[in-house]
């Protein structure tokens, strides 16, 4: 322990004595309204960048400032850009490199003079202010720390997001499937009560005949015992296909009351640029329900009916995949050869069926689309429009969707 009054030692190269150097380069290296010089070291961008007050840094930071200065050609610089005039002679002897510059009078020691209990409090405050400063920066680094846990949670809640529609993306497919299935065992169902109803006509004129009608009922009444039996089966199997029809449709997500679609807002860059605003359309996630003929017709019009529905499908294809679009056509007639055929990868082909127009179509399909998802129609037909625009659909004129698919 130094002897009481004598003159308080200042250890070697502690860098708190440098502090009124660092006060004065800080605001020339790091400027607040401007970018640091070119040769300022990165440690001393980040240490000032990072620092919870630029005017009050702590040790800490002082002591990684002066490191980050210390060789030789960096002193060099720094003397040349600061007024030497208001600095210590410590801090100009450390500026010049000098070996012994902590022996040099300093503004830490001003004031204090050879009273020990002097230098005690001063020495006190500043160890309580490094200490504060410390308890600062650990505080700023547990907020950056839990900055980071939060936004490696939002991604993983994105990612259970991206999963969730996927998944619903499949439950629509299937429900899609299981509905045509059901259409076909219906049709079965339909085909063989009508046999039936023949087969007991058929039975009943053989009452009355003779022997060899009698025979021919008893060769009837046996192909009604088949029938029956056949019956029974496909009852069951429309039971079968009806209550897989309820399951996929109760794992859907139910639409809460008072829920309503909201359409997509378009940017104001693409005010009086319908095909800029088509395009964003496109590309924002929603489904896209395309009226066939009403596209083809205007510039298809001089192809076979047959042609314009393969080209229609084929550039729907081409602008779903490069787009991620999820494309559904409407098409009228479901006794169309290839209706039901399933050979397209990115879009999705509703043939209208027997007596209902493609219009009651994109009706039905714009009604079981869930509300949360944003819907597309693209047709020039005036009711179709009223209702889909009252449904909170997104709507397209039908010659800017044939830009999109063919060019203009």
């Amino acid at each position: 322990m130094a002897r009481s009054g004598a003159r308080r030692e200042v250890p070697p190269n502690d860098p708190r004595h440098l502090r009124p150097l660092v006060e004065a380069l800080v605001p020339l290296l790091v400027p607040r309204d401007g970018p640091p010089l070119d040769w300022c070291p990165d440690a001393v961008v980040d240490t000032v960048t990072n620092a919870p007050r630029r005017d009050r840094l702590g040790l800490g930071h002082i002591t990684r400032i002066v490191e980050a200065l210390s060789a030789e050609d960096m002193r060099k610089r720094c003397a040349e850009i600061v007024d030497a005039g208001q600095l210590d002679e410590r801090c100009r002897a450390w500026l010049a490199g000098a070996p012994d510059w902590w022996g040099m009078a300093g503004t830490s020691d001003a004031g204090l003079g050879d009273d020990p209990s002097a230098v005690r409090r001063e020495v006190r405050k500043r160890l309580a202010a490094e200490q504060k400063s410390a308890r600062a920066e650990e505080a700023l680094a547990r907020e950056r720390t839990e900055v980071s846990d939060l936004r490696a949670r939002v991604s993983e809640l994105e990612a259970a997001l991206e999963k969730s529609s996927a998944e619903s993306a499949a439950l629509d497919e299937s429900l899609q499937a299981a509905r045509m299935d059901l259409r076909h065992e219906r049709d079965r169902h339909a085909a063989t009560k009508g046999r039936l109803e023949r087969a007991i006509d058929q039975a009943g004129i053989a009452d009355a005949a003779t022997q060899e009608a009698e025979e021919v009922r008893d060769r009837v009444l046996d192909e009604r015992r088949e029938l029956l039996s056949d019956i029974e089966h496909l009852s069951g199997m429309v039971k079968s296909a009806e209550t897989l029809l309820a399951g996929l449709r109760a794992m859907l997500p139910a639409p809460r009351e008072g829920d309503r679609r909201e359409p997509v807002q378009i940017p104001g860059a693409y005010t009086g640029l319908p095909d800029r605003a088509a395009d964003h359309l496109m590309r924002c996630g929603a489904t896209v329900i395309v009226d066939a003929y009403n596209v083809t017709l205007g510039r298809l019009g001089h192809l076979e009916i047959a042609e314009q529905r393969e080209r229609l499908l084929s550039a729907c294809e081409q602008l779903a995949a490069r787009t991620g679009a999820d494309i559904v056509v409407a098409i009228d007639g479901a006794s169309i050869v290839g209706a039901h055929a399933r050979g397209r990868r990115h879009v999705r082909v509703l043939y209208s069926p027997e007596g209902v127009d493609a219009d009651d179509t994109i009706r039905e399909e714009l009604s079981r689309v869930p509300v949360t998802r944003p819907v597309v129609v693209i047709t020039d037909d005036q009711a179709v429009r009223s209702d889909a625009r009252a449904l909170g659909a997104n709507l397209i004129n039908s010659p800017v969707f044939a830009d999109l698919l063919w060019g203009r």
